[in-house]
């Protein structure tokens, strides 16, 4: 070979070899373009005659943000606390949020946590009087079924827990 055709078949190996390294597979991205399940979405979505893996939540998921707020509302005035405020309530109380609400509401309960800071808008501030006046089923509700920007958590911790955290926030932060 001279080295004119060596040169030829040169420029030929490039002309195909880079246009090819941009182009992929069909199959490269499945991993990318797959339906998934994201962090904290419901499973399911249950019905009034699911039979519950544990005890079951008296108010179904909210359908849209006016049924929120509307749930929101009414579980303040019909859900009561069966958890007493005891030092045992509070400790339990205190563990749940450091496990889930710290990250996003802070220490002092000022919405001011390492992850709550990168939201729009900030996570509530715990003390004020908008949160500490609630009813406590209406906080329960909160916790269960979220908020605008706030995850539900009423798959991540037993309802009894949920009733323990409000004892929580409402002992807590309240004095602040």
């Amino acid at each position: 070979m001279t080295s004119l055709q060596i040169r030829n078949l040169a420029c030929v190996v490039c002309f195909l070899v880079i246009p090819a390294a941009g182009v992929t597979l069909p199959w490269d991205k499945d991993m990318q373009d797959q339906p998934s399940q994201k962090p904290q979405d419901s499973v399911i979505e249950t019905t009034d005659t699911s039979v519950p893996v544990v005890g079951k939540d008296r108010y179904a998921p909210p359908k849209d943000i006016i049924d929120l707020v509307r749930s929101r509302l009414e579980a303040g005035k019909t859900l009561v606390n069966p958890v007493p405020k005891s030092p045992e309530s509070l400790a339990r109380g205190r563990e749940m949020y450091e496990l889930h609400c710290l990250v996003c509401h802070g220490e002092q309960g000022r919405g001011d946590g390492p992850v709550g800071q990168k939201f729009v808008p900030q996570p509530m501030e715990l003390n004020l009087d908008y949160v500490q006046l609630q009813p406590d089923g209406q906080l329960f509700y909160t916790i269960s079924h979220g908020s605008i920007a706030m995850p539900f958590y009423r798959q991540a911790m037993p309802a009894e827990d949920r009733w323990h955290l409000v004892n929580f926030i409402k002992e807590v932060f309240g004095d602040t």
